[in-house]
């Protein structure tokens, strides 16, 4: 590619690539009911989720969303879907820490279990309601950023084949190639039941489904206040009120004022993302052969993936740990990438954008309810798949009460580890600081 003197393309905006394909709308907006069996707050894929699985048991349900349908994180994220990769960070704390491993193992394997059936969930979802998202089942490549990690990621391929099945495997750094054109890592891992979709056509989908399915959807209407008063739920917002038996909270790492003890357990965290121009066919073609999604083993870890059409790169990270012009963040993120792949560093981006995602102390999202009040929240960069089968088990914590059953809802859902912490994250910049300190330094190790 030739040299261009300006990194962002004549037709860059400030917003996600996504939109390009489904824009957030009101489409299927209604007026807010006097009265109904159900309210969701939240139309992401948590809310919609749980909305659809109680519409289909038979409960009239709506949906508060205070933005239009689809202009939230579940159209800012990267489309990644795993099966349970994620899942056991904080009680694991991930390759190395075998010993509080092993003490939770038992708790950590029920978690894990769940997370592949949420993986499948996505799947049938797609396949049952004919969601034209672009779903592909083409596996992740996890980079191991030294040697160490690479080393460390043997028992944890392990675990997976043996708990949950999902055809993972050791790359080692000879071989790298053939799942990524970069000298960046010291091999990896591969995880071959992973997928990549276009998150904003599975939103639109989901949101189809709610809309068939009888599910009163309103947009547009922020909720001020959620009270209990004679065994019911009044909801308060700016276009008038609303009683319902059952409420559920699923507005995730854009929780407000309208649940404070909620705020004090999730912790809202920016994720950016770029995506650059249309490449060459031979140079696409190398970047990732096989098409997987790409993260990698460092504390702060970048994603990236090839878009539908294999010639576009979705990159995304923690750019920054505070709120940051999309124009910033966009600059730091491309030079994140060609630190993996010098070979595009003539590439311009033509979209920027950002979202927050719900981080929890324990790294683990949670279910349950508080004064009555159903929550479902800490997506953890594991949005797509969790809050989908999440939301879904919310609505089963309604229908079925005490035949109810997930290991979601059992464990402790711990409070931040800050004093005073009341949802506003100030200490993020100097975490996010050290963090990526100890990176960097890990990764000198081996260079």
């Amino acid at each position: 590619m030739g040299r261009k003197t300006n990194l962002f393309h004549p037709t860059y905006k400030r917003e996600p690539f996504w939109w390009e394909a489904s824009r957030p709308d009101d489409e299927h907006s209604e007026n807010l009911p006097n009265s109904t069996d159900v309210i969701v707050v939240g139309s992401g894929y948590a809310g919609l989720s749980a909305a659809l699985e109680l519409s289909r048991a038979g409960l009239n349900v709506t949906i508060i969303e205070a933005l239009a349908f689809g202009e939230g994180a579940s159209s800012r994220s990267g489309g990644g879907v795993s099966a349970g990769v994620n899942i056991g960070k904080g009680i694991s704390g991930g390759p190395g820490q075998s010993k509080k491993f092993t003490e939770d193992r038992a708790i950590l394997e029920s978690l894990m279990l769940e997370s592949l059936s949420a993986f499948e969930l996505v799947e049938k979802l797609v396949r049952e309601e004919n969601i034209q998202c672009h779903f592909e089942r083409r596996g992740r490549f996890i980079g191991a950023v030294n040697k160490q990690h690479f080393e460390e990621m043997r028992t944890k391929a392990d675990y997976l084949n043996e708990v949950i099945k999902v055809g993972a495997r050791l790359i080692p750094r000879s071989e790298q190639h053939t799942e990524i054109g970069s000298n960046f890592y010291h091999g990896g891992m591969v995880i071959e039941k992973a997928a990549k979709l276009h998150p904003s056509l599975f939103h639109r989908g989901l949101l189809n489904a709610c809309h068939k399915a009888g599910v009163r959807l309103c947009s547009g209407i922020r909720v001020r206040k959620i009270k209990r008063f004679h065994g019911r739920f009044i909801i308060d917002t700016e276009k008038g009120k609303s009683k319902a038996e059952h409420v559920i909270v699923a507005t995730n790492g854009y929780t407000d004022h309208l649940s404070p003890i909620l705020r004090k357990h999730i912790v809202p965290i920016s994720s950016q993302i770029i995506v650059t121009e249309r490449l060459p066919n031979d140079l696409a073609s190398k970047l990732i052969p096989n098409g997987r999604t790409i993260s990698e083993s460092s504390r702060i870890t970048s994603y990236y993936r090839l878009l539908p059409g294999d010639r576009r790169v979705m990159f995304g990270g923690r750019a920054r740990f505070n709120s940051v012009h999309p124009d910033t963040s966009a600059k730091l993120l491309h030079n994140m990438m060609i630190k993996r792949w010098p070979q595009i560093k003539d590439a311009r981006i033509t979209h920027s954008w950002s979202g927050l995602v719900a981080m929890t102390a324990d790294s683990l999202p949670h279910i349950g309810f508080h004064n009555g009040i159903h929550f479902c929240t800490g997506c953890n960069g594991s949005g797509i798949a969790m809050m989908t089968y999440l939301g879904k088990k919310t609505a089963q914590n309604i229908t079925k009460g005490s035949n109810f059953q997930s290991a979601y809802s059992n464990i402790p859902f711990p409070g931040i580890p800050v004093p005073f912490y009341s949802g506003k994250p100030w200490f993020l910049p100097i975490l996010g600081n050290y963090y990526r300190y100890l990176d960097n330094k890990e990764r000198k190790i081996d260079t």
